[in-house]
């Protein structure tokens, strides 16, 4: 045990483990993984497209010229420009920065290097062929851009987790961690109602997992957004924490080593008056 501060004395000190961390860096590779989906969409697409009979499309070219060209910017709508845009709010939705981040940072750079090949190209801006080339040049670009912006999310969550700490000491559970915005959690054993383990198959057999004070309370804004930036904020207000909802690393002992031993040592503070 280390000496007494002014919490007492620190019974157990750990971190996240790289394998407790394992999901959230697949989560990183959801730019890739939207990239190889998008292909497979578009090319489902196009032979939707060359389907359709010719008679049928060259009797509507003579209402509408521009036909074909306006038929190819659809089809890049939806795949990829419309399912990077869906991940972009299901990311948001679900609490998952890695996400929405991915697929907004990778359909941001590949429009703007389209948009910098179409000026060095220099086709009319008011014209579909403009419009059809951009989209055209942005789904090229998106697959060298998921892997780089992938590899980025990797490391900044990587640093991430060796920024977090967490010690068990004789009054409280204190929360260290972040990268932009230093945060510090403290968990009264008073304000804990039970100690749940959430631990897959996966990680048990690395004997890694996450501890959640079920009951407790937290910093109102500091239950959300806990994500790959670990930038929440320290409201003044508390919230309940959800008796079965996965927590972010700085609301809880997110996939650290020997979680029974953590688990042993909290529940005894617990049942102590």
């Amino acid at each position: 045990m280390e000496s007494q501060g002014i919490y007492g004395q620190v019974l157990l000190t750990s971190h996240p483990e790289a394998w407790g961390f394992l999901t959230r860096y697949l989560v990183c590779l959801t730019p890739v993984f939207l990239t190889v989906f998008s292909l497979l969409t578009l090319s489902w697409l196009h032979n939707m497209v060359a389907a359709i009979p010719p008679i049928l499309v060259q009797s509507f070219e003579t209402i509408v010229p521009e036909l074909p060209a306006f038929i190819d910017i659809t089809v890049l709508l939806i795949a990829p420009i419309g399912i990077f845009l869906l991940f972009i709010y299901i990311g948001d939705a679900t609490d998952y920065p890695e996400i929405w981040i991915g697929a907004s940072l990778t359909i941001l750079l590949s429009g703007i290097g389209a948009f910098f090949q179409l000026l060095a190209i220099g086709i009319p801006t008011v014209s579909a062929v403009y419009l059809l080339t951009l989209f055209q040049w942005t789904a090229c670009l998106i697959q060298p851009f998921s892997v780089v912006v992938s590899i980025i999310l990797i490391i900044h969550t990587e640093i991430f987790r060796r920024s977090i700490r967490y010690t068990i000491m004789r009054d409280v559970v204190k929360i260290n961690g972040g990268i932009w915005t230093k945060v510090e959690h403290l968990i009264i054993y008073q304000q804990m109602g039970r100690i749940m383990v959430k631990q897959n198959r996966f990680e048990r057999f690395f004997h890694v997992g996450t501890i959640i004070p079920a009951g407790s309370l937290y910093p109102e804004k500091d239950t959300s957004r806990s994500g790959i930036a670990g930038t929440t904020g320290t409201g003044t207000g508390y919230a309940l924490v959800s008796q079965g909802g996965a927590r972010g690393p700085l609301d809880c002992l997110y996939g650290i080593r020997d979680p029974e031993k953590a688990k042993a040592i909290l529940e005894q503070k617990i049942r102590r008056p």
